[in-house]
């Protein structure tokens, strides 16, 4: 459960799963952030499996932080 957060402390994490062309979007606080970068794979519901985490990718624009995470 997360608690009252602000907006602009959330970043942007999309998981891509090219093997079945699916993408999930979701928002990450800056802890959810650091254990999912810690993480080697990770469980995605929309996808119903537990995968690899094989690349990321970041970008930066008008201040605000976007992952995509590539996964395998």
């Amino acid at each position: 459960m997360r608690t009252s957060t602000n907006q602009a402390d959330l970043v942007t994490v999309v998981f891509v799963f090219p093997k079945k062309e699916q993408t999930e979007e979701i928002l990450l606080t800056s802890a959810e952030l650091t254990a999912l970068l810690h993480a080697k794979q990770v469980w995605i519901e929309k996808f119903s499996a537990n995968l690899k985490i094989e690349n990321t990718v970041w970008s930066n624009a008008n201040n605000k932080i976007s992952l995509q995470v590539y996964l395998k």
